[in-house]
Order: C-alpha cells, then structure tokens, then sequence
C-alpha cells in the first residue's frame, strides 16, 4: 500500500516449512527456523523507504521476545483471524527489516473439525488443548447452546446438510476463530446412520418424483463441443478459449468424444435411469430428441432458466452435465436454486474442483497439491451407461488431459431442502465465463 507508505508481507506457506526464499523485482524475502526461533529477513526494492507491517502463522502458544533489527519489538495476536492465530508487528520505515520471532509455550496444531450431528439432539463438542471463549453460527444450525472453557453443547435445528459455525478458541497467549464443520442429519433412531444409509432409507421410505424437463431441453448432450462459441469474446489478441468450447492456445484444435449411446439404452422403454442408490431420473432414450438444458454466459444459450415447482420436499437430486476450464478453478461456475413461497431458497453453488467435474473427464487426485475438498462425486458414464465413482482406465486428450472420458460422463448432486416451505421453482444459473452449466434430470423426495 504504497500511498500510505506500508508495505504489509503475510506469508501463506505450510506452517511445518523450516526455510522459504523469494525473490522478485520489488522485494527480497527470505525466512529460515531454527528450533523455536523464526527469522524473517525483507530488503523491500521501492524507490521510497516503507513501513513494514507483517503478519505471520503462529506456532506456538507463547510468545517469548520479537525484535526488529536488534531492537525488542511490540507485537500483538490478530485475535480476528480464522482458522489459525496471526501474530502482527508493526515497523517504522527502514531499508531492511530482520524479524526475530522467538517462541514459549505449547505448539499449536491447527486441522480440521468435523462433527456429524443429529436435528433436534444435543451434541457436545471439545478441541482438545483450546479454551473456548464464544461462538459464532452465522448459518442458524443450533439452539440452547452452552458454552464452558472446554466444552460446547447445543440441540442440532432441522437445518440439514453441511454447515460451519465458528468457536473463538484461546490457548495460551494466543486467540482465534476456530471453523468447525457440521453434517447435521435427519432424526434417524439410529444416530449412526452414514450418508449412504439416510439418502437408501429415503430412497426406500419416500415418494420419488421425477420433474418433467423435456419442454425445457435445448440441446442433445452430445452437441456441447459441436457449437461454435463466438460471442462475448474479447476483440483483442487474447489466449481465449477456442471457439468450440474446450482446449488451450496451445491446442487449440482439442476436442472430445461424448457420446450418449449407453445412457439412451439404459433409459430404455421406461425412459428412466436408476443411480447406485435407487433413486430415479427421467431421461429420454429417443436418440432424435433433446435431453439437456444448457445455459451459459456465451449467447448460444440462456444465461438462466427457471422450473415452476409445487408442494413440499426434503431434498432433490440432479443429474447435471457440462464444461469447465482451469481458469474458473476455485470459484462458482454456476448455481442451483430451489426457492419457496415465502421469498426464501436453498442454493446449491457449483464449483470447480468441489463439485463441478467437466463433462470430458475426472479430475487428477492425489491428496497433495492436487485435492477438490470434497468426495469424489458419483458420475454417469455416458457412453457404458453406468453409474461409479471413477474408471480403471481412462483415454488422454493431447495436450489436454490424461484423464479424458471415451464418451464423457455427468454428475449425480443434491439440495438439502426445507420440507416445511412450499415449493416456488428450480433455476439454473451460469455464473463464469465459458463455461456451460447443464441439467439432464431432478428428482425431488416428497
């Protein structure tokens, strides 16, 4: 922040690394840990002399002693932060800065919380070695929520599916909001019940009802990378993506089969399909008609399309098909909204990798650098007409992907809703920039 004369450095390296270096054109940074003490060593390269502001992970619960070039220095813990605490020091302008952290006390393990809870049963949560000092739950997920130095009880609301609430945690010197994930279940007997368990029970106890979308189908799944995508596009040179809708500037003729052969016979007479938990999606197996809705951004299709609804239901699953590129990785690709009569909705967000996979192939996971944050969805493969979580062998694309799909594959989803509400409609929205969001089938429980 230049204009105000501060220069603000807030590393984001794994916290287990002993050592980083970075160089640039504007800044030299280099950090090194030798037992509890870590050194921070910034030459800023500006043309004017900068305040320093840094804020670094913590990695220990005490803090002995930070100096500033030689100089004890004042620090204070960031006591907003998120997920881990943030020690903060702030630095008049100098032409070099050496930061010398030096630590006391217990480490500090930050991880992942989750907690698989029950609606309308109290549950009790502890993060061991932490003291809870209040909690935030912006999504409404619990009542009667009591709150001691160790420990968190509260009655589960019937707010079903996944939610996050926040617990400001203390332990030693340092403070923070602590995420915890929560997978609030239905009122089964049994409260061990798994996910696959609830979506078969409700499978077998409820009613299915297959939405009706073939007035709404504008395209044949196979088409998707037959069009031309012209527009909106840039008027100047760009490494924009190619106009069928798939590819790279470096092959910018890449193109993949889709072929729906093995879903139309798997629809058959009946013109219905069965995923691996039984539950029921109309598709037709007429080879001559349409059997998806697309929408995008590009004008070849509607940015948006809604489905008028009625009555009441606890959830609905979609089966959706479409693309997505590199470049629309970790944001909303596009939406699912299911609304109510009293103006509120539930709203699925689809994202590239958590749950929007492309319709051409399955992504690369290998727990490391390469994760989606999420399971790994069940696809339809289009061209053998089955459902599964992933193939024995898959085809390359050159210069594109060794994960290709012969044929191309789609996605089983699903919306927690609030049985509770009446129905109003089911929208799709295309949110980023080239890509295309489809719907194949929905079906709502009663």
């Amino acid at each position: 922040d230049a204009l105000h004369d501060t220069l603000t450095i807030q590393p984001g390296f794994p916290a287990k690394w002993n050592y980083a270096n970075l160089q640039t054109p504007d800044i030299n940074f280099d950090f090194k840990r030798s037992g509890d003490i870590d050194t921070y060593t910034i030459s800023p390269l500006f043309k004017n002399k900068l305040c320093l502001k840094i804020l670094v992970g913590v990695t220990k619960d005490e803090i002995a002693s930070v100096s500033v070039n030689g100089k004890i220095s004042q620090w204070n813990i960031v006591s907003s932060s998120v997920g881990k605490p943030l020690l903060q020091v702030n630095t008049a302008a100098a032409e070099n800065y050496k930061i010398v952290i030096k630590y006391a006390g217990k480490s500090i393990v930050t991880k992942e919380y989750k907690f698989q809870v029950t609606s309308g049963k109290r549950f009790k949560i502890s993060l061991s070695g932490m003291e809870m000092l209040n909690v935030y739950d912006p999504e409404q997920t619990m009542d009667k929520v009591l709150l001691k130095e160790d420990l968190l009880t509260a009655t589960a609301k019937d707010n079903l599916g996944q939610k996050t609430i926040f617990i400001k945690v203390k332990q030693g010197s340092c403070s923070w909001w602590q995420p915890v994930d929560l997978l609030i279940m239905p009122n089964f007997t049994s409260l061990n019940i798994s996910v696959s368990d609830w979506l078969t029970t409700t499978a077998g106890k409820n009613t299915l009802e297959k939405i009706d979308l073939h007035n709404y189908f504008n395209d044949k799944i196979t088409n998707i990378f037959n069009h031309e995508y012209l527009s909106p596009r840039p008027v100047s040179p760009t490494l924009q993506l190619p106009t069928q809708g798939i590819g790279n500037w470096a092959y910018p003729l890449a193109t993949a089969n889709i072929d729906d052969n093995g879903l139309r016979k798997l629809a058959g007479t009946t013109n219905e399909i069965k995923d691996s938990i039984g539950i029921p999606f109309a598709t037709p197996s007429d080879t001559s008609v349409n059997n998806i809705l697309f929408t995008s951004q590009w004008h070849n299709f509607p940015k948006s399309v809604t489905i008028p609804l009625s009555g009441n239901a606890s959830q609905v699953y979609l089966l959706m098909a479409g693309s997505t590129n590199p470049m629309q990785s970790r944001l909303t690709n596009g939406m699912v909204v299911v609304s109510y009569t009293d103006g509120s909705g539930d709203t699925l967000l689809l994202k590239n990798p958590q749950n929007w996979w492309p319709i051409e192939q399955d992504y690369y996971i290998d727990g490391h650098a390469f994760t989606t944050g999420d399971d790994f969805p069940e696809r339809l493969y289009l061209k053998e007409g089955k459902f599964a979580k992933g193939l024995p062998v898959y085809t390359t694309i050159k210069g594109f992907s060794n994960r290709a799909i012969d044929g191309g594959a789609a996605t089983v989803l699903g919306i927690f809703l609030d049985k509770r509400k009446t129905l109003r409609s089911l929208s799709i929205h295309a949110i980023a920039n080239d890509v295309v969001i489809g719907l194949m089938a929905a079906t709502l429980v009663r």
